[in-house]
């Protein structure tokens, strides 16, 4: 026996997965058309997409009295109120007005008025005809809100046809009670709680200042005392290791892009030379170099 609730979530992913399934097929219908010519899509291809669209909304409703989505979730459209199955004729109503009424206007109302005489007559029509889709459109939007609040609260009804037509969708079986652990639970919150402390507290945290003290403490040197020059001469940048961009040094004899060593020493006021161990002393400091001398 079908059960008068059905849960929300479900109703939704059921949904979501008809549509994720519809953008793989209609990806795939495309493809059968690749090779043929252009003109044919040009002319037919709105007509070929609702035609695509209706039969996947149609067929398993005919058949399965549910859509692919809601057949996973073991749903079902029954008549509103009572535990019997919805009619095909109602079903295929649903399909219809689901898909091919925003076709109907579009490509054959819309169509006959542009095939009258360009008179004073055919344009005021045709204006009208535009100022009454935006009108049905908000309209439309307006009430479909209105359905989906109503639903988020009575879990009845997740689209306005549904509603409209007096169908919905119920379990075909028995469900039973989900049962939720404590200690999922309790993980759950845990790692919640442990990302948004990581969130708040990274930001606060000078990675570059905390950075610069490990190299200068545990890494190895990789000169010599004697080998240590106290001249200029250097044409690399230190810390990219490339032709510096508008060179700069901050009294060492060594050089070093601008943004390189402006950004460390903005986050690290205390910054030493890997190479000579001369500090910084912040970013006023910094000195332009003359190309020249490089």
């Amino acid at each position: 026996m079908a059960s008068n609730f059905v849960r929300r979530v479900d109703q939704l992913d059921a949904n979501v997965l008809d549509e994720e399934l519809l953008h793989l097929l209609n990806t795939q219908y495309r493809k059968a058309f690749i090779y043929l010519p252009n003109s044919i899509l040009a002319r037919l291809g709105p007509e070929l997409d609702v035609l695509f669209k209706f039969l996947f909304k149609y067929l398993p409703l005919s058949v399965l009295k549910c859509t692919f989505g809601q057949n996973l979730f073991q749903l079902q459209y029954h008549r509103s109120g009572s535990h019997q199955l919805a009619s095909n004729n109602r079903l295929c109503t649903l399909a219809f007005i689901s898909v091919c009424v925003p076709w109907l206007w579009d490509r054959i109302v819309r169509k006959i008025i542009l095939t009258w005489p360009n008179n004073e007559l055919s344009n005021k029509t045709l204006d009208a005809s535009y100022v009454l889709e935006r009108k049905f459109s908000a309209a439309h939007q307006l009430f479909a809100l209105i359905n989906f609040c109503i639903f988020l609260q009575k879990s009845t009804y997740l689209t306005l046809y549904e509603r409209l037509l007096k169908v919905r969708p119920l379990y075909s079986v028995q469900q039973n009670i989900r049962s939720v652990q404590n200690d999922n639970i309790d993980r759950e919150l845990l790692w919640h709680g442990l990302s948004e402390f990581l969130g708040f507290a990274l930001p606060l945290i000078n990675v570059t200042k905390i950075k610069g003290f490990f190299k200068r403490t545990f890494m190895p040197k990789s000169y010599k005392s004697h080998y240590k020059k106290y001249f200029i001469h250097n044409n690399l940048c230190s810390i990219c290791g490339d032709i510096p961009n508008f060179p700069h040094t901050f009294g060492c004899s060594h050089v070093f892009c601008y943004y390189c060593i402006s950004s460390i020493v903005l986050a690290d006021p205390a910054y030493l030379c890997l190479d000579c161990d001369i500090k910084a002393n912040g970013i006023e400091n910094l000195k332009p170099l003359d190309s020249a001398k490089m």
